[in-house]
């Protein structure tokens, strides 16, 4: 029995930044490390919601001893290569390890209390997805503004959308739920519009090169739109290739320009 994540969008949230740290760096014996633990700590988690029973008590019972073995080899895969890039990596790199363990932390502990799908379960796991290219890029002798140049665009584009089609499912779900999907709206305009701001200003000051905030815009955009007008629900796959494309797009801009 195989248990991987159902939650396809995860894949290109998970995939990118990697992809794109790998693609204007290169790629490293540590990064590459980091790589493998974090797709184990990704296969770990369908396994894990099954035996706390957020995949239904069918679920646990049927699924629970191939849960129990997946968890085992995946947790196992992801905490030696981890030990291994820890060992491995640069010393100067080191602390950048912090970067995505924060939100992990949170988001397993939104996990553990059934709170995966909240808004801050969702924006902690875009921010662990995002941040895995700041370790990834440093462990392969690139500088944090570099590193920094990649996984900003990410976490913005990763948080944006989130609250964005948050805003698409909050319209109908239940009836609908106007008072959350207004606060998440305007969560999504003030990730979009103050995140295009605060980018604008470290590309003004140098501190950012102008790359990050093209990488970020249409990402931005899109979101801001889509939480503005929110299209029916029944387009949300169609919402959902739309923002892998931009993050795809997303990538291109940063590893051509950096």
């Amino acid at each position: 029995m195989v248990l991987l994540p159902k939650e396809h969008g995860a894949y290109g949230q998970l995939a990118l930044p990697l992809l794109t740290a790998c693609g204007a760096t290169g790629p490293s014996t540590a990064g590459l490390l980091l790589i493998a633990s974090a797709v184990g700590a990704f296969i770990a988690h369908e396994p894990v919601l099954v035996l706390l029973g957020l995949r239904g008590a069918r679920a646990r019972r049927e699924l629970g001893a191939a849960a129990i073995r997946w968890l085992v080899v995946s947790a196992g895969v992801s905490a030696l290569a981890g030990a291994l890039a820890i060992a491995t990596i640069a010393p100067g790199a080191r602390w950048s390890l912090i970067v995505p363990l924060i939100p992990a932390l949170v988001l397993a502990a939104a996990t553990a209390q059934g709170r995966e799908k909240s808004w801050y379960g969702e924006v902690s796991a875009a921010l662990a997805f995002a941040g895995l290219a700041v370790p990834v890029a440093m462990a392969s002798g690139g500088s944090l503004r570099t590193a920094a140049t990649i996984a900003v665009p990410f976490a913005l584009l990763f948080i944006a959308s989130t609250l964005a089609v948050r805003t698409v499912i909050l319209r109908v779900r239940g009836g609908g739920d106007a008072g959350t999907m207004t606060a998440t709206r305007w969560g999504a305009f003030a990730v979009a519009s103050v995140g295009a701001g605060v980018l604008a200003s470290l590309t003004a000051g140098e501190v950012l090169p102008p790359s990050a905030l093209a990488a970020a815009a249409p990402g931005l955009v899109t979101a801001f739109v889509i939480a503005a007008r929110p299209p029916h629900p029944n387009r949300l796959r169609t919402i959902g290739w739309t923002l892998v494309a931009l993050s795809v797009l997303t990538g291109l801009i940063v590893v051509v320009t950096v």
